[in-house]
């Protein structure tokens, strides 16, 4: 009942931020052509995650990973692969990983050929048992491209990503809403500021509604994007999670 109410809602909201959707093809050819231009704000962004994780040891520690596809309906998708330490305690985990984003190398001389910048995140996630109310929440700290350099300027190439969603559990668990914020900080412009590209911060806040289906996840949301040059974005995201075997009875 909740999955399918969500949904629809979702489906609802959708049309409501489409431009087209309140196209009225009978105002002439000229709006008509107009109305029909690309809108790179009513685009869709899907992005797929794989998450694993081991417990080894009684005392919670173990490890964790994940493969993302961060953006499939781009050209060109570069995948994010992390695996590192995990903790877990009552209701609640964190992982420390390391890893890398695989991208087409920016210099023209390996025009072609890929480059894998190095990606540090550390994951966390407290559910309702831990808080002992319906609550979740989820966090990504990550640091992308550490000690990388534009082939150009030489500055840092080094961005600073946030994550944080925070949901409340409707009834038995068939549904989350809640709000996110993803953040980038610090990503590099195409003008120029004296020596060096100029850098901007990303911020995005925006309602979010998880459906979760046994061990897979699908989490839509609806992004408004602080930076001027920046469009709003809606996002789905499909998260798959290998957990540990079901102990035998």
């Amino acid at each position: 009942m909740y999955k399918g109410m969500m949904t629809a809602l979702l489906a609802l909201s959708m049309s409501a931020f489409s431009t087209n959707a309140f196209a009225d093809n009978h105002e002439g050819d000229e709006e008509a052509e107009e109305v029909a231009a690309p809108d790179p704000g009513t685009q869709v962004s899907v992005r797929l995650l794989t998450h694993f994780h081991k417990k080894i040891s009684d005392s919670g520690w173990g490890v964790g990973g994940w493969i993302i596809m961060p953006d499939i309906t781009k050209m060109g998708t570069i995948p994010l692969f992390l695996v590192g330490p995990r903790y877990q305690a009552k209701g609640a985990w964190v992982e420390v990983m390391a890893g890398g984003l695989v991208t087409p190398d920016a210099d023209p001389a390996n025009a072609g050929f890929t480059k894998t910048k190095t990606v540090q995140s550390t994951r966390l996630q407290m559910t309702p048992k831990y808080f002992d109310s319906p609550i979740n929440v989820f966090g990504n700290l990550q640091f992308i491209d550490i000690g990388g350099s534009h082939p150009v300027t030489e500055q840092s190439t080094m961005v600073t990503y946030t994550f944080l969603m925070a949901d409340y559990v409707l009834g038995d668990g068939a549904a989350l809403v809640g709000i996110e914020t993803e953040n980038y900080f610090g990503k590099i412009g195409s003008e120029m500021d004296g020596d060096e590209l100029a850098t901007f911060n990303d911020i995005a806040v925006g309602p979010q509604v998880v459906l979760p289906f046994h061990d897979l996840n699908v989490i839509m949301s609806y992004q408004l994007h602080f930076d001027e040059n920046t469009e709003n974005q809606v996002w789905v995201r499909a998260m798959y999670n290998f957990g540990p075997k079901p102990a035998k009875k």
